[in-house]
């Protein structure tokens, strides 16, 4: 498979990756931007490099990941490097992350996971061109996504400050571990104090039922007042005005006030209720960050968060 070959790719850098699709590349900045940061034409590709075309700039990708990634602020030829390049894959399945991106020993056998609600799928674009093996996320922890198939058992980090672990099933001795290179998503790296996510969302229809929706929800807010919730590939950020302990139906939980037509209820370790104005309610279950929930819970029983602005 030869890179000039390659009508898609994944090219990676420190805070951001692009995308490409035929002529067309949209670069993206999650932690900046959830939607696309800029996008680009190609117009030009030689054997080491894309060369790229916007409002803004114009930007050299390269191929290989040992070369950097270089910018024409003004389009006259004054080719700056920009971006240090952490990896390439020629991308051949139809995906928009969030990506996972590792690397090994040997080029060969590079990669990166596509995290799809409670469903993965990996790839090794250098060995075969398409899906190389699919997951179902069984758990996670403040650090991991536990995910297992068929064969394998994989903990997928969500820093790169860890490594992914995999394994086989049989519990054989056989184990490898793979470098995290990059990871792009910002439901898994919110940057705030707090992380809540959970595997189950439930809607609430007539009366006292609920419908099952396959999609996945997480709530990331800090102390200053500003929250991030995350539906599935919908994704809100906002600010809130206080944070309490008070009665929810008789149980104590933790109040989170939006404003008035607005709120989030985190009822215990597990469980959890979003009251919105547009969407009516929502009920999530299968929180596993206990820790947190404790944590904030023993700080609220001293003193409430109440933002003033």
């Amino acid at each position: 498979m030869t890179a000039l070959a390659q009508t898609t790719a994944l090219v990676a850098y420190e805070g951001g990756y692009f995308i490409k699709n035929g002529e067309k590349w949209t670069e993206y900045r999650p932690q900046d931007k959830h939607e696309a940061w800029n996008e680009y034409k190609q117009y030009k590709e030689t054997d080491t490099f894309y060369f790229l075309d916007s409002k803004r700039c114009r930007v050299a990708i390269p191929k290989l990941a040992c070369d950097k990634i270089f910018v024409d602020r003004k389009k006259n030829e004054d080719w700056q490097v920009v971006y240090n390049t952490i990896s390439v894959h020629p991308l051949c399945p139809n995906e928009d992350g969030p990506f996972y991106c590792y690397t090994t020993t040997s080029i060969e056998y590079d990669g990166y996971f596509v995290r799809d609600n409670g469903k993965w799928r990996e790839y090794r674009p250098n060995m075969k061109r398409g899906l190389w093996a699919e997951f179902d996320e069984v758990g996670e922890d403040d650090d991991f996504f536990y995910l297992k198939s068929e064969h394998n058992t994989v903990q997928v980090p969500k820093t790169t400050n860890n490594r992914f672990i995999i394994r086989k099933n049989d519990n054989s001795s056989w184990r490898g571990g793979y470098t995290a290179a990059a990871i792009y998503d910002t439901s898994a790296q919110s940057g705030h104090d707090y992380n809540f996510a959970y595997q189950k969302t439930f809607v609430a229809k007539r009366g006292d039922s609920y419908k099952h929706t396959k999609e996945n929800c997480s709530i990331s807010f800090d102390t200053d007042g500003h929250i991030e919730i995350t539906y599935g590939k919908k994704h809100v950020s906002t600010v809130y005005n206080s944070i309490k302990l008070e009665r929810y139906e008789g149980e104590l939980a933790i109040h989170i006030t939006i404003d008035k037509k607005n709120n989030i209820w985190i009822l215990n370790r597990d469980q959890c209720i979003i009251e919105c104005k547009k969407g009516g309610k929502t009920m999530l279950l299968g929180c596993s960050n206990a820790k947190a929930y404790t944590e904030l819970k023993d700080i609220l029983r001293i003193k409430p968060i109440i933002i003033r602005r």
